[in-house]
């Protein structure tokens, strides 16, 4: 089982306690300026009437979803044109060896 260590991070002035599998502070440091920068964006972006930091912040998570699954979509068709040129390249080295 993996150890969870705890780790405090300040995210948009506020200081969130965290158990984090991954304690290395260069990897959390990147995914506080990921968040940081999606819930900037995501400012920028809302509507005039929106000024809820919730909203902002679920606008933010929309956006990282939506790229979350894009990339999920991308690696699933590589995975596949590299087995799929993999089983190809396999058949014609069979075929050579016969």
């Amino acid at each position: 089982m993996l150890k969870r260590e705890a780790v405090e991070i300040r995210l948009l002035g506020q200081r969130i306690a965290l158990r984090a599998t991954d304690p290395d502070p260069a990897r959390i440091d990147e995914v506080v300026k990921l968040v940081t920068a999606k819930i900037h964006k995501a400012e920028k972006r809302a509507p005039k009437g929106l000024t809820s930091p919730h909203q902002v912040a679920l606008l933010a998570l929309l956006e990282l979803a939506e790229e979350y699954i894009e990339a999920k979509r991308k690696t699933a068709a590589f995975k596949g044109e590299v087995e799929e040129r993999s089983s190809r390249l396999l058949n014609l080295i069979e075929a050579g060896l016969q």
